[in-house]
């Protein structure tokens, strides 16, 4: 990333992606079928019905110059069908899709941690739309903000929520400003999707 660009980081599932449909597959009682039941949820990640008003929230904050990153609890190997649906649902281009890497287990909270370290000093902002993973975030440092929220400000409101600058005493506080750019090896870097003609 150039100097002069700003990241806005949204979460998938809930913000923009809506899997409601496919919750009943996690009922299991057993440590076992319970990743067998997250198994096969996560072969639905292709079917997820669009939230429209964080589609909207996404080309916003695009319009506004920022770029987006989408970053996702789901395992790193649902990457390439997130992209896809991404590309097929008509998001924006982001800059990187920051998944779950393999065998991590730990909360989702520490997933977008790490995901934020990884965007560094280019992050702007954080969206989510769990108000705890929002509170989490903000106590080390991130400027998050939920997707509901955002959605109702206007235009000057929008940038001024995320507009502002990370502050540098953010490795005090779980965040941390990287000597190089860099996006951790099992993360691809470059447009998340190609919009089909």
């Amino acid at each position: 990333m150039s100097g002069s660009e700003r990241v806005v980081m949204f979460d998938i599932d809930g913000g923009l992606a809506d899997l409601s449909e496919f919750a009943h597959i996690l009922a299991g009682d057993s440590e076992g079928s319970r990743r067998r039941a997250w198994q096969r949820f996560f072969e639905h990640v292709g079917q997820a019905a669009v939230v429209e008003p964080g589609r909207d929230l996404v080309e916003a904050v695009a319009g506004l110059g920022f770029v987006p990153v989408y970053s996702t609890t789901r395992p790193v190997s649902c990457a390439g069908q997130t992209r896809v649906w991404l590309g097929e649902h008509g998001f924006p281009q982001g800059r990187a899709l920051l998944c779950r890497s393999r065998d991590d287990v730990r909360p989702a909270v520490e997933v977008k941690a790490g995901h934020c370290r990884a965007v560094g000093r280019w992050l702007s902002a954080f969206v989510d739309d769990e108000s705890e993973i929002v509170g989490a975030l903000r106590s080390r440092g991130v400027r998050a903000h939920s997707f509901d929220g955002l959605s109702e400000l206007g235009v000057r409101g929008l940038r001024e929520a995320v507009a502002a600058r990370i502050p540098d005493t953010l490795s005090d506080v779980g965040v941390h400003r990287p000597r190089r750019p860099r996006i951790a090896r099992h993360h691809r870097q470059g447009p998340v999707a190609q919009r089909s003609s």
